[in-house]
């Protein structure tokens, strides 16, 4: 009997059809987007203070005195702190002449930029304030740089008297 049932569910399980075990796969991507952190504010306006009709006046963007020339209530180097965590590229739009809004005349001008680790700290001169860069002295850390901004004005007595202006401006980008 025992020989009987075996050879029944043998061809009991032949004559069935066999079970295949199903399978089903997925692939998850995975992504990040790293950016840099990358802030700039102007601290300090350059002024080159009240000069005699006709002169001229130079104030230098690196040197070892530049924390009280920044502290003078009339003339002083402008400055910029950038925050970031990478190495910056810079740009800048430099006038070559500080205008009267009001009688239109103007005087020549030129900028030097420096860099420094400290506010008002020793600047370490760029050769062209138009297009420099700096480098993150830790990358990955937010750290400050900041861009001392002197320059010279060149004096005209045709100029006549008035308050002179113009802007620079800059654009700063993170390199890596």
């Amino acid at each position: 009997m025992k020989k009987l049932a075996l050879a029944a569910a043998a061809l009991s399980l032949l004559g069935a059809p066999a079970l295949h075990a199903q399978t089903a796969s997925a692939d998850v991507n995975a992504s990040a987007r790293v950016e840099a952190s990358l802030t700039a504010a102007t601290t300090h306006q350059l002024k080159f203070g009240t000069l005699a009709m006709g002169s001229n006046s130079t104030l230098a963007a690196s040197g070892t005195a530049q924390s009280a020339l920044s502290g003078l209530t009339t003339a002083g180097l402008g400055q910029v702190q950038v925050q970031h965590n990478s190495n910056v590229g810079v740009t800048a739009t430099v006038p070559t002449s500080l205008t009267n809004s009001v009688t239109g005349t103007s005087l020549g001008f030129s900028a030097s930029c420096a860099t420094a680790t400290t506010s008002g700290g020793t600047g370490t001169a760029v050769a062209n304030c138009a297009s420099f860069s700096f480098n993150a002295g830790t990358p990955g850390a937010v750290q400050s740089t900041y861009v001392l901004v002197g320059g010279t004005v060149t004096g005209s007595s045709a100029a006549g008297v008035g308050d002179f202006t113009g802007t620079i401006q800059f654009t700063f980008t993170a390199t890596n």
